[in-house]
């Protein structure tokens, strides 16, 4: 079973990287296991000195839910089963650490279009996910 984790921020990007998913590996859906995940940066410090802990982890979860609707949407429409998640952390480093322990395959992202010198600076997320990972990392463009 190929398992699959896509990475999804908001980004018409991310909805790309789904998009390709959903045409490139979901033709055999039994032997397809996909995540669509979220992750929220955490507050800053501060922050928590005024907003009380139960309203910070219910905003997460909304701006969370907000993030994945889209990419939800796209994989409803074409009937492909999916698990969502949703972490506070940092981004790269969530990913990956999702992705190796449960055992995933490849990790999918979406990027911008950048140009031959811009793409020399791809997003950190990405640049550090590709760093971070132990399994293929397939960036959409």
């Amino acid at each position: 079973m190929l398992k699959i984790v896509v990475a999804i921020d908001g980004s018409e990007a991310a909805l790309r990287a789904v998009g390709h998913v959903i045409k490139n590996f979901s033709g055999d859906q039994a032997a397809q296991e996909i995540h669509v995940i979220n992750v929220q940066y955490p507050v800053h410090g501060g922050v928590s000195a005024f907003v009380d802990g139960a309203q910070i982890k219910e905003y997460h979860a909304s701006e969370g839910e907000k993030t994945l609707a889209p990419a939800r949407a796209l994989l409803d429409a074409a009937d492909v089963p999916y698990h969502s998640h949703l972490f506070v952390g940092e981004p790269a480093e969530t990913v990956t650490r999702f992705a190796k322990e449960n055992a995933c395959d490849q990790i999918v992202i979406g990027t911008r279009g950048l140009g031959a010198v811009s793409s020399l600076l791809l997003g950190s997320v990405a640049t550090k996910i590709i760093h971070l990972a132990d399994m293929p990392v397939l960036l959409v463009k």
